[in-house]
């Protein structure tokens, strides 16, 4: 059943209100305090209350001292930790490497608040307070991209594995809450089997972890570590080790081609006389285990303890809908395929209605749902014909395969039936739409066209050079111009002006000078103007970043042009970008 309190409990005082004298977990994220599905801590959280757990949330805490990671105690299982929604080095830093002004996710917008490499500055601070008597799991995005070897563009190095410079006992790769509801009931039986363990971690005496380790180590989605010197798995797959990734190019871009086809199997790689053991990725949600997870009572609201400041991030997804997970694209570029994965998990229609309806009884509600969507808006529903295992990192690159089920049709009417819901006066779609599935279907681009743009409608194309699509994994740009034709004559059916506004990329590996000078021209050509044109920030655990750091493509192991710092911050002078 859901839980009716306002929010997690981030004070003792909250704590003591509810009757508790400890708490089973304590989740520390670097995001602001709020209670929306779209944070981090707010699912996980969420989640592991309906289990029937005590949480508490520790957010944004100061990072100077331990001071605010003894706030609520030692937890009687564990602390979860995140840098929170984004990583954390591609949240304080821009593609020139200079320090934001902004994080969205902060209370006020105000940069300054989340350390650099945020999950190992929190897990640190933990052993400073508790030592080893706090069991400490890592997750989230910061942790599921640097989970083996990765090339950080901030250090300009390869980097190992998180997992041995966070201090964390253990790491979950992915979304979490299958795991990590797994990992409480197993740390509480254990604690229960074992009364003399409990106490010295209560009691905050040095405990080894070894045999909270072992009760965890074979849940699917954990990422641990043991010594080298132990045999290695039966099952599974060996990556080049860190070295060889760090000292040569070709080892560091087969690590990356075998974890992204492999990834449904057991993982490891050799780091400093360690073995970093990855279980195979947690299933993804089914649909009735979606509906269960956004039936809980999120409140959309922040709490208290950020002194009524607005969270920009917030407010853009308030009375948003998230309908599926997961991303069949693959683009070279982005995070969401090694975060989500590229099965699509759909909620269904029912549970979309009843989260409209609860939104709409919201006080705030003032009759525009600003988004019903999910990572690529227009995949809802999407799956696969195969069953069997397979290793294609993007089912619409280079190809459609022939497996996919893409069909618009369950989209368009839950957008229809949706904006039925008694209290909603607009409904619209805000997150990205691929338009090499949205022109198979009229009904949809004239629906998105007539009724479901807010003045803008967003697209991202990300460039038109074939050969950049190509390592962009990304479709050619016909789809893009034929979706922008249907749209403005659906518009001017309507009598609505409004505007297909493309997302593009600049310096993304392959793309030269001349590609953006042939890209600017055709954006006067067609009369467009961009939402923005972000100098590609290379993002670890993704194929892109691995050209960037090799000058090889992961995929074929050709060479790949790459544009370093110095054109890069030219191309800005000479405003290239737009």
């Amino acid at each position: 059943m859901p839980i009716k309190h306002n929010h997690l409990p981030a004070t003792p005082d909250e704590v003591r209100k509810r009757g508790w004298d400890v708490l089973d977990i304590i989740l520390v994220t670097g995001d602001a305090h709020v209670d929306h599905p779209t944070f981090p801590a707010a699912l996980l959280g969420r989640v592991l209350e309906s289990a029937g757990f005590r949480v508490g949330v520790i957010s944004r805490p100061e990072f100077q001292t331990p001071k605010d990671m003894e706030r609520l105690g030692l937890p009687r299982l564990f602390f979860g930790v995140t840098a929170g929604s984004l990583d954390s080095m591609v949240g304080n830093y821009t593609a020139l490497k200079k320090w934001r002004s902004d994080d969205p996710y902060a209370p006020g917008g105000k940069a300054g608040g989340r350390p650099d490499r945020a999950l190992t500055v929190y897990c640190n601070l933990i052993r400073r307070a508790f030592g080893k008597s706090a069991f400490i799991v890592a997750g989230g995005l910061e942790a599921s991209l640097r989970r083996f070897a990765h090339y950080d563009y901030w250090s300009d190095s390869v980097r190992r594995s998180i997992l041995m410079d966070c201090g964390a006992d253990v790491l979950v790769s992915g979304m979490g809450e299958g795991p990590i509801v797994e990992m409480a009931r197993r740390l509480s039986r254990l604690l229960e089997d074992n009364p003399d363990l409990a106490e010295a971690r209560q009691s905050g005496r040095r405990v080894n972890a070894a045999a909270q380790v072992r009760a965890v180590h074979d849940v699917r989605g954990v990422v641990y570590r043991e010594s080298k010197n132990l045999p290695e798995p039966t099952k599974g797959v060996a990556l080049p080790t860190t070295e060889e990734v760090a000292e040569n190019r070709e080892s560091h871009a087969k690590a990356h081609q075998i974890a992204q086809q492999k990834g449904d199997g057991i993982l490891w790689q050799d780091c400093s006389g360690m073995r970093i053991i990855a279980n195979p990725a947690w299933p993804p949600l089914t649909t009735q285990e979606l509906d269960q997870v956004y039936a809980l009572s999120f409140t959309r609201n922040v709490h208290f303890t950020q002194n009524d400041k607005r969270v920009p991030a917030l407010e853009q997804v308030r009375f948003a809908v998230t309908t599926h997970r997961g991303c069949v694209g693959g683009c070279a570029f982005c995070a969401i395929g090694a975060h989500q994965g590229k099965t699509v998990s759909s909620r269904s229609p029912a549970s979309v209605f009843a989260e409209l309806k609860r939104i709409v009884a919201h006080p705030e509600f003032r009759g525009t749902i600003t988004d019903l969507g999910g990572p690529t808006a227009n995949m809802y529903e999407t799956s696969c014909a195969q069953k069997s295992r397979c290793e294609r990192p993007s089912c619409l690159w280079p190809t459609m395969c022939r497996n996919l089920r893409s069909d618009s049709t369950a989209y368009l009417n839950l957008l229809q039936e949706a904006a039925k819901t008694l209290g909603v006066k607009h409904l619209f779609v805000t997150t990205g739409i691929r338009t090499d599935l949205a022109v198979k279907s009229k009904a949809l681009v004239r629906e998105l066209a007539k009724h479901r743009t807010s003045g803008l409608m967003k697209v991202a194309p990300e460039h038109i050079s074939p050969p950049v699509l190509t390592l962009m994994r990304k479709p050619p740009v016909d789809s893009f111009l034929e979706f922008l034709e249907m749209h403005r004559r659906y518009s001017a059916e309507a009598g609505r002006k409004q505007y297909v506004v493309p997302y593009l990329m600049a310096a993304h590996p392959g793309s030269r000078m001349e590609d953006m000078e042939k890209l600017r021209e055709f954006m006067k050509t067609h009369n467009l103007r961009a939402e923005q044109c972000q100098i590609f920030t290379p993002t670890p655990g993704t194929a892109a970043t691995v050209m960037y750091a090799t000058g090889l493509d992961p995929a074929t192991m050709k060479p790949v042009f790459v544009e370093k710092d110095p054109r890069r911050k030219q191309m800005q002078k000479d405003k290239i970008l737009f």
